[in-house]
C-alpha cells in the first residue's frame, strides 16, 4: 500500500471522533471520514502509518442503511455536525458504543450497558449558545470561484487554523439566532470593518456569541472586539434592534488577548441588563432559575440538561437529611437544582466569576441552605472538610480529574459518588482509578445525547461502597 492507492472497503464502525473505519482483507485499519458503518466505498490513500493509515472517500458504491441526507448545506466542511448524515438511532447507537468501548477496552472496568442513551427532546435547534468566528480567511470550496474578498463570519473548518466557512444557516440553533449572524455579518462587511488577526495582533472583530433561554424567550448579542469603538458598536446596536426587535440585551466584550479565546476581560453592556434567564424544572414541577451573563457556564441544550440533572438526582438517592458536595459546581447550576432534596449543599470552584454567579443564582431563587467556596478542588479535598459531607457530585471538564483528586476520592467512605462528564474516555479513566482501591463500584450507568449530529456524548455514573 502506499500514498494515492485507491482502496475499496466495507465501513464497519466509526471511531470516538466520528471517524468511519475500514480494513483491508489483511485486517489492516483504514480511518475514512465522511462514511459511516455499513457503507461500501472507494477511498483514496492520503497517509499511512505503521499500524494504520488515513484515506479519502472518493466513491459510495454501497450506501449504508443508516445514512440519510444532510438538512445543513455546509456539511462536510464545517466542524459543526460530524455525523448529521446519520440516522438518529444510528447515531445514539453510535455513542453507546463509544462509552462501552470506552469502559470495557480502554479502562477494562466490569461494565454491561443496560441503559440506551436517552435521546434530545429536539434533534434540531437545540443549542442556547453558538459561537461563530470572524476571519479574514474565508474558505471557499471552488478556488476558480475566489474573490478579493476574504470576509467570513461562522464556523472553523477543521484542520485549519483560522480557516472559516461562513455560515448562512445553522440548523443547531432557532431561527432568530441565524438572522443575528447574517445581520451581523452584513453590517461590518458593508463597513469594510477589520478583522483581528492573530498574525499582526491588530484588527476589531473577534467574535460573535449568541445566548438564547428556551423557556423565558430571552436573547443575548454579545460582539466581541479587540477594542471599544462607541460609534460603530452604537451603530450596530441601534440597526440591529430596528430589524430584530425580539434581542432582549446587547453586550460589547472587549478582549485584548493574543490567543483566539471566546471570552472578554472586560463589556459594556449598549443594550437591556446585559444577562438572560434560562429556568430548569425538577421532577416535581419546581422551576430552578438561573441568571447567565456572558461568560457563564450553562449547558447548551436547555431540554436536555433538565434531562440530565433529573438523572443525578435519581442516582444519587437523596434523603433531606444529606450533606452534598458539588464538585466543579460552575455557576450553581447542579447545587440549586438538588438543593429541595437535601439539607444542604456546598459547590467547589475555582473561577471567581462562576462562585459569584451562583451567589446570585441561589439568592435569585431564595435558596438558603447552598453555599459556594472558590478553591482547587484537590486543596479542598485535601482538607478535612470533605468528611462533612456523605455524597459527592462532580461533573469536571472534559479532560476529567486529576490522578490525586481520582486517588483521594477512591480512599473516601461516601455513600454515594455521581459522575456526570462529557467524555467518556476520560471518565473511564478516572473511574478506573477510584474503583482500583476497592471502595467503590460502577452502579447504574446513563448515557445522555446533549449533542445530536455530533460524535459528543455525555454520561452520567453512579458509584456505590463495596461491602467490606
Amino acid at each position: 500500500m502506499k500514498k494515492g492507492d485507491l482502496i475499496d472497503l466495507l465501513i464497519e464502525d466509526l471511531n470516538s471522533d466520528g471517524v468511519g473505519i475500514g480494513r483491508t482483507p489483511e485486517n489492516f485499519v483504514i480511518f475514512v471520514p465522511k462514511s459511516l458503518p455499513g457503507d461500501i466505498i472507494k477511498s483514496k490513500i492520503t497517509k499511512i502509518k505503521s499500524n494504520y493509515a488515513e484515506a479519502k472517500l472518493i466513491e459510495i458504491i454501497e450506501p449504508s442503511k443508516g445514512r440519510i441526507e444532510p438538512y445543513c448545506m455546509h456539511f462536510g466542511v464545517c466542524g459543526g455536525c460530524k455525523i448529521q448524515n446519520f440516522n438518529y438511532n444510528g447515531q445514539l447507537k453510535f455513542k453507546e458504543n463509544v462509552l462501552t468501548d470506552a469502559f470495557v477496552r480502554l479502562a477494562s472496568l466490569p461494565f454491561i450497558p443496560e441503559n440506551d442513551c436517552l435521546k434530545s427532546p429536539d434533534t434540531f435547534f437545540y443549542r442556547n449558545k453558538m459561537e461563530f468566528s470572524f476571519s479574514d480567511d474565508l474558505w471557499i470550496e471552488n478556488p476558480e470561484l475566489k474573490t478579493e474578498n476574504n470576509f467570513a463570519l461562522g464556523l472553523h473548518v477543521p484542520g485549519f487554523h483560522s480557516k472559516i466557512v461562513s455560515v448562512k444557516f445553522c440548523y443547531l440553533q432557532s431561527e432568530l439566532s441565524n438572522k443575528i449572524l447574517n445581520f451581523t455579518r452584513d453590517f461590518f462587511e458593508e463597513r469594510n470593518t477589520s478583522i483581528y488577526s492573530t498574525k499582526t495582533h491588530s484588527g476589531y472583530l473577534r467574535f460573535l456569541i449568541i445566548r438564547q433561554s428556551v423557556k423565558n424567550n430571552e436573547l443575548m448579542v454579545n460582539l466581541i472586539t479587540e477594542n471599544y469603538d462607541e460609534s460603530l458598536i452604537n451603530e450596530y446596536k441601534d440597526s440591529i434592534l430596528f430589524y430584530i426587535p425580539e434581542i432582549t440585551t446587547i453586550v460589547n466584550s472587549i478582549s485584548t488577548k493574543k490567543a483566539q479565546v471566546a471570552v472578554g476581560e472586560s463589556e459594556y453592556v449598549l443594550y437591556g441588563d446585559g444577562i438572560i434567564t434560562e429556568s430548569l424544572a425538577t421532577e416535581e414541577g419546581k422551576l430552578i432559575n438561573y441568571q447567565i451573563s456572558p461568560n457563564s457556564f450553562f449547558q447548551t441544550n436547555s431540554k436536555q440538561a433538565e434531562n440530565l440533572y433529573r438523572i443525578a438526582v435519581k442516582f444519587s438517592d437523596f434523603d433531606i437529611s444529606d450533606n452534598v458536595l458539588d464538585l466543579y459546581c460552575g455557576a450553581g447550576a447542579i447545587s440549586l437544582f438538588i438543593s429541595g432534596y437535601v439539607n444542604k449543599v456546598t459547590g467547589v470552584e475555582l473561577v471567581e466569576s462562576s462562585i459569584n454567579d451562583a451567589f446570585k443564582n441561589a439568592d435569585l431563587n431564595g435558596i438558603e441552605n447552598c453555599h459556594f467556596i472558590k478553591s482547587d478542588i484537590k486543596d479542598f479535598l485535601l482538607s478535612e472538610k470533605i468528611n462533612d459531607y456523605n455524597k459527592v457530585i462532580l461533573d469536571p471538564p472534559r479532560a476529567g480529574l486529576h490522578p490525586e483528586i481520582c486517588e483521594i476520592l477512591s480512599e473516601t467512605k461516601l455513600e454515594k459518588i455521581v459522575y456526570i462528564s462529557c467524555n467518556p474516555s476520560t471518565q473511564a479513566r478516572d473511574l478506573k482509578i477510584i474503583c482500583g482501591k476497592g471502595n467503590y463500584k460502577l452502579g447504574r450507568v446513563q448515557p445522555v445525547d446533549m449533542f445530536p449530529h455530533t460524535y459528543h456524548v455525555e454520561n452520567v455514573v453512579e458509584l456505590l461502597p463495596c461491602q467490606n
